[in-house]
């Protein structure tokens, strides 16, 4: 269930301008880079910058969230056209069989909104779905 403030459409058209310097996502970026993996599902894309990012770069990426006004704004960012966009939380994805990706991620604040185990189950459960074999989850869980 996402925050309502990312379901607001006024809210979400504010968040990227308050939400700069994103420099969390060159680790990501680096991951991606380093397996050199092609495609990409972002979990929790919110307003797309990662998802855009990686697209203008040139993997395959999906960007899936459960707010629809987060999604209008990533649509309008460029590299949004080459971007798979998914409304909907990760209960979408057995729906979607064709989905495979070599790496899934979730970045920013994602991983806070899974506050239960039963949620991380079901989360990492559909990650693992999607995944081509050999694949990679990031974040990894902790042994």
């Amino acid at each position: 269930m996402p925050d309502a403030c990312f379901s607001e459409p006024r809210l979400a058209a504010i968040y990227d301008p308050l939400e700069a310097g994103r420099s969390d996502l060159d680790a990501h970026l680096s991951i991606a880079d380093e397996l050199a993996v092609r495609s990409v599902l972002d979990v929790g894309c919110g307003t797309g910058t990662f998802a855009c990012l990686l697209a203008r770069r040139g993997f395959q990426v999906a960007g899936l969230d459960p707010a629809a006004a987060s999604l209008e704004v990533a649509r309008r960012k460029p590299g949004a056209e080459q971007v798979s966009w998914i409304h909907g939380d990760v209960s979408a994805l057995p729906a979607l069989p064709a989905l495979q990706v070599d790496l899934v991620t979730m970045t920013g604040n994602v991983a806070q909104v899974f506050t239960s185990d039963d949620e991380w189950a079901e989360v990492l459960a559909a990650a693992h779905r999607v995944l081509r074999r050999g694949g990679v989850r990031v974040p990894r869980p902790q042994r």
